[in-house]
């Protein structure tokens, strides 16, 4: 098939309808420009991309990951690596034994190291993305070559059928496979963007965390060797009427927790929680994701139309104090050979 006809109908299927009012030429021209960046963008950072595949007890499971440093630390999902025995790195011609560092449930990524030097994804410098911004991903879907996949940012979601992500996830109108999950997702410029952690609608779609949700578990690990999701034991609730821009009133602080007796007052409207600015009470997940245990945090809070900031110090998540384990909400998609798929769906 022609490869502007391929595209057209790519550009269709992720809905980017702008070029049907162009003129024929004019499309022609606009769509030969976006595939040679894409492709660009492929051949530029193809290199910084690896196939993974861990052992368990139920078989092989493939994926993808990434370089984020020069000397061998890579980003996955976790679902891939979870309760592995064996992990492989495969990149280009060379194999690796990997070792995971850490895998974290709430984010759905995990880290792994390897012993070699290689180039690698700065994760800083990409500027925010906005609906219908163009994204590329480089994966491995299942035992092929490593392959761009292309489509644009449909949203940005805090909850899906229902139930919470742990923090705001990106949308994206891109069709992924199984062994896909864990590649890297940049935008036009070839800045990293985020990483695919799940697929939509029988992989037509996906959903994409963020960039720096991952390096917050990253930062964490390298501080401390360990994990540390902070807690205030705040239970917030909208109210009708916003007061200094924000509805998210506090309900009820949690006994033995940092926000009592921090100064922080039932009927207190959050403003600010950290860096993160507070509009409603969806907007305490995305905060909480952040705070670290041990961080002191400024809380700003609305008081009869005053202003009051504290300093509060969260606790350890009480999921890190029960050491669960899992995935993050979504169903997570990975490469397994079918005969082992049918044993561990």
């Amino acid at each position: 098939m022609n490869i502007r006809l391929s595209f057209r109908l790519l550009l269709a299927t992720v809905g980017m309808t702008v070029f049907s009012a162009l003129t024929a030429s004019a499309a022609d021209s606009a769509i030969e420009k976006l595939v040679d960046r894409v492709r660009d963008i492929y051949e530029q950072n193809k290199t910084m991309v690896v196939r993974v595949v861990a052992t368990d007890r139920y078989g092989k499971l493939c994926g993808t990951g990434f370089f984020i440093d020069p000397s061998g630390t890579i980003y996955t999902l976790g679902a891939i690596v979870d309760g592995a025995t064996d992990i492989k790195v495969y990149h280009g011609n060379k194999v690796f034994t990997a070792r995971m560092l850490v895998s974290d449930s709430r984010s759905g990524i995990a880290i792994l190291k390897v012993d070699t030097l290689s180039a690698f994804f700065p994760t800083k410098g990409a500027g925010p993305v906005d609906i219908a911004t163009p994204v590329v991903s480089i994966g491995y879907p299942m035992d092929l070559p490593s392959s761009p996949t292309f489509g644009i940012v449909a949203g940005f979601d805090r909850k899906y059928l229902g139930l919470y992500f742990n923090t705001t996830h990106i949308r994206a109108n891109m069709p992924v496979q199984q062994g896909q999950g864990g590649s890297p997702v940049l935008d036009i410029d070839g800045k990293l963007v985020g990483i695919v952690v799940s697929c939509l609608n029988n992989g037509t779609g996906c959903y994409i965390l963020p960039i720096e949700a991952a390096e917050k578990i990253r930062n964490e690990y390298t501080r401390f060797g360990t994990l540390k999701p902070g807690w205030i034991g705040v239970h917030v609730e909208d109210v009708t009427k916003a007061e200094n821009g924000s509805t998210a009133r506090v309900a009820e602080l949690d006994i033995d927790s940092p926000a009592n007796g921090s100064g922080i007052q039932l009927g207190d409207i959050l403003l600010k929680i950290g860096n993160s600015k507070i509009s409603s009470a969806e907007d305490v997940l995305d905060a909480s994701y952040f705070l670290t245990a041990g961080d002191s945090t400024p809380i700003t809070v609305s008081r009869q139309g005053k202003e009051y900031t504290m300093q509060v110090a969260p606790h350890l998540h009480p999921i890190a104090l029960q050491k669960e384990h899992g995935t993050n909400l979504m169903n997570f998609f990975v490469g397994r050979n079918p005969a082992e798929q049918a044993a561990h769906p």
